[in-house]
């Protein structure tokens, strides 16, 4: 997308930052619940975007609408019974995290819009669009069983082998991403799912 104004870029980047600290909190919080305290004690159970931004997910998702946030360290082995069999649930968890925030934001937009002024009800308005297109790519694309994704969770608990790999791996799938991102393969892809998702959520 080569077509951005100022104002589109920094309407996305401040949807982006918002949606990774949701996305990040929740992936921390349902990890801590689920058993692994591991998460708090790195400073991760927090909204602060900063504590969860990659640099290369925030630039991908501004730019081509494929963003993901730095993985959160989760040891299987402490969660409940189950293991990693309750990997999928966090991943779960932290995807409807960001459909609900941008569901409560749809719903709220009609109450809160009239309360403001004219210029900042149409930055709202414009604001409040993007986080829930963004959210909704944003969900559907970390939902993919690839790292650096939070889907990459589901790899892991289906081959536990190969962790310590996908750890170590993270910047190259990182750069592999953006790359397929930013030749529109990804969200070409998705495009149908992406567009029943938003019909559910967010009403288009």
């Amino acid at each position: 997308m080569t077509d951005f104004t100022l104002q589109q870029i920094v309407l996305r980047f401040c949807a982006l930052l918002l949606i990774v600290g949701v996305h990040g909190v929740a992936v921390a919080g349902a990890a801590i619940a689920l058993g692994d305290p591991g998460p708090r004690y790195d400073g991760r159970l927090t909204v602060n975007p900063l504590a969860h931004l990659d640099l290369l997910g925030l630039v991908s998702g501004v730019l081509f609408s494929v963003g993901w946030i730095k993985p959160v360290s989760i040891d299987p082995g402490k969660l409940n019974p189950g293991h990693r069999a309750l990997m999928p649930v966090i991943v779960v968890a932290s995807i409807a995290a960001i459909l609900a925030i941008a569901l409560v934001l749809r719903l709220a937009r009609p109450a809160l819009l009239p309360l403001l002024g004219d210029t900042s009800s149409m930055l709202a308005f414009a604001l409040i669009e993007t986080i829930g297109q963004l959210g909704v790519w944003f969900a559907l694309i970390n939902l993919l069983p690839v790292p650096p994704l939070t889907g990459g969770y589901l790899l892991t608990a289906l081959v536990p082998q190969i962790g310590d790999a996908m750890h170590k791996s993270h910047i190259y799938a990182s750069i592999l991403l953006t790359g397929l991102a930013a030749t529109g393969v990804i969200t070409s892809v998705l495009g149908p799912a992406e567009r029943i998702i938003a019909r559910l959520v967010l009403g288009e």
